[in-house]
């Protein structure tokens, strides 16, 4: 987990534009985050890039960001018999949607709790996820994965989300790390995509920008009222030169993502391997499936093949209540 703080003052210049201004405005416009820092920083270059683009004069249109949204909302329902139909709208009508199909939601890019340009966020996959649920065509979802995590609050809104299934969910990933590895983790079952899939990041950190501390201290005076002295404490604290507050937090959000993980996957070894399992590392496939991260590795195809044998004990569990 990554919490954006004070990303608001340092400058940094590139082809002779100013862009750490707008790379804090873009960071500091997100709540905290749970994302794989490498992944973050080539998903964030990419957004200045745009930017870059159409400052220079490329039409709006042209950059492709509506159609990734569309992409992003992509829904596939597969047929029994292996009829694909691809339509966002299709989960809201049962009779389009061919008896014992499963379906195929999208989880990419940087996760948001309410969406942008690009993306509908995770209320939108949220939704999509009940709207299968609520139909009775649809024996199970595979969520297809390629994210390396978001805001906090988008991993919790879709971990609430698949915990309220009431039929297999799967989740298919090409790289789910941070808070996309923590919407997984609450699925029946983790497939990696190939061998060179990567899964994890779990763990915690606090950025902080040590020049705009140093900037308000000498710019601005804060007053609180008396009846309020804990109010943004680890701020203060951080402002007098003590960062040990804000470290809390940070051991805190890795102790509860990392319990949340353990608690929802099976992971193997004593507790020294487990331990790095859960150190914050990234693992490729194989390595993942070693440690319980994920449960086996293979196509779509096969990942829809686990979904509907998930149906059918889904449904004998049903029978035998």
């Amino acid at each position: 987990m990554l919490r954006p703080v004070l990303c608001a003052y340092k400058e940094m210049t590139h082809g002779g534009t100013n862009i750490g201004s707008r790379a804090s405005a873009k960071i500091g416009s997100m709540g905290d985050l749970c994302i794989e820092f490498q992944w973050g920083f080539r998903a964030l270059n990419g957004y200045l890039h745009e930017l870059d683009a159409v400052a220079s004069g490329v039409p709006y249109a042209s950059l492709g960001i509506s159609d990734r949204r569309h992409a992003r909302m992509a829904v596939a329902v597969i047929s029994p018999t292996g009829q694909t139909i691809s339509d966002p709208y299709i989960l809201r009508n049962e009779r389009l949607t061919p008896p014992g199909s499963v379906a195929v939601l999208q989880l990419s890019g940087v996760m948001t709790a309410d969406g942008d340009a690009s993306t509908p966020g995770a209320q939108g996959l949220a939704a999509s996820l009940r709207q299968a649920y609520a139909n009775a065509n649809v024996d199970a979802v595979v969520i297809e994965t390629n994210s390396g995590g978001g805001e906090v609050t988008a991993m919790q809104i879709l971990v609430g989300a698949v915990n309220e299934r009431n039929k297999p969910v799967i989740g298919f990933g090409h790289m789910a790390a941070s808070g996309a590895y923590g919407t997984l983790a609450a699925t029946d079952e983790i497939i990696g995509s190939s061998q060179m899939a990567q899964f994890g990041s779990i763990g915690a950190v606090l950025t902080l920008d040590k020049e705009f501390l140093q900037y308000f201290n000498e710019s601005y005076l804060q007053i609180y009222g008396d009846n309020a002295p804990n109010k943004n404490e680890e701020f203060r604290a951080a402002l007098a030169g003590d960062f040990e507050p804000f470290k809390a937090l940070a051991n805190k959000a890795t102790d509860q993502f990392q319990s949340q993980v353990a608690a929802q996957r099976n992971l193997t070894g004593a507790d020294a391997y487990r331990k790095v399992t859960l150190s914050g590392r990234m693992f490729d496939a194989n390595e993942a499936k070693r440690r319980g991260l994920i449960d086996g590795v293979g196509t779509l195809a096969y990942a829809v093949k686990r979904a509907e044998a998930w149906a059918g004990m889904y449904k004998s569990k049903k029978k035998r209540a």
